[in-house]
């Protein structure tokens, strides 16, 4: 690919990632979880097109300094966010944990028969009828 093809691809790639980075912080600061949702799968397919690109950029095109800090910028701003949902979703998980507690999941009808219960003999007085 020719370098001026290519730098305008990544740059426009950049351009599109910064723009969905951007409109995923808003969505996580307003706190909906439709446009959380919406924008981050928008983020995720910008990060994927730009990293496209960046794979079909030929080893000897060197980028230019601005398009490096750019990317270095839309990474570090990509990482934060992550780690910014996987927080609400521990929190989120948390709280739903306080509002329905998890029931004991081991009792079960054989639990309830205690030592009447075999390891897998239920029934086994019916077997010989």
């Amino acid at each position: 690919m020719p370098f001026t093809a290519a730098q305008s691809e990544v740059h426009a790639a950049l351009d599109q990632a910064e723009h969905c980075v951007a409109a995923a912080s808003v969505a996580l600061l307003q706190g909906s979880p439709e446009q959380v949702q919406a924008t981050t799968r928008e983020l995720h397919d910008c990060a994927h097109a730009l990293a496209l690109v960046l794979r079909g950029v030929d080893g000897s095109v060197v980028l230019a300094e601005s398009a490096r800090e750019r990317l270095v910028i839309v990474a570090r701003e990509i990482a934060m966010q992550r780690e910014a949902l996987l927080r609400r979703s521990a929190v989120v998980e948390r709280s739903l944990k306080t509002l329905v507690p998890q029931q004991n999941r081991s009792s079960t009808y054989s639990d309830a028969l205690g030592r009447y219960a075999g390891h897998g003999t239920s029934g086994s007085i019916f077997r010989s009828v």
